[in-house]
């Protein structure tokens, strides 16, 4: 496959600029995979499960919301969270969750709710990458 240009950026730091194969990233409207040579492009990042093919290499990573932009095989992304499968504690993400869940259930107003959704969303991401990094290693 013929490579092309990606960089990832959260509000603290690059976290990786590089020659890569694929990017598959969440939308709203599903997942959209990007190739070398793939039309321009801006879209809203969902979050969820991005993934990133270099030389038969996959790294998984959970993101939160941002968007992602193409042209002239150089794709950048830019999130408000991203962390890769390796740096996710599965327990706190696990108690993260079951924490929005329950102020979810309270009677709050929509500020508190708005926070739990978007920390509900964000632990349920980091908990489908931990999956996918468990079903890979038992292969």
């Amino acid at each position: 496959m013929k490579p092309f240009h990606f960089i990832l950026s959260s509000p603290d730091a690059v976290l990786y600029d590089g020659e890569v194969e694929e990017i598959t990233a969440p939308t709203e409207n599903g997942e959209i995979s990007v190739l070398a040579d793939h039309t321009p492009l801006v879209t809203l990042i969902s979050p969820g499960m991005m993934i990133i093919k270099t030389k038969g290499e996959e790294k998984v990573l959970a993101v939160g919301s941002g968007f992602l932009k193409v042209l002239q095989n150089t794709v950048k992304a830019f999130t408000q969270t991203a962390e890769f499968a390796e740096s996710i504690d599965e327990e706190r993400a696990i108690e993260a969750k079951q924490q929005a869940e329950d102020l979810m259930r309270q009677k709050v107003d929509e500020v508190t709710l708005a926070d739990a959704s978007s920390l509900l969303e964000r632990n349920i991401a980091r908990l489908k990458v931990i999956e996918r990094k468990h079903k890979r290693s038992h292969r």
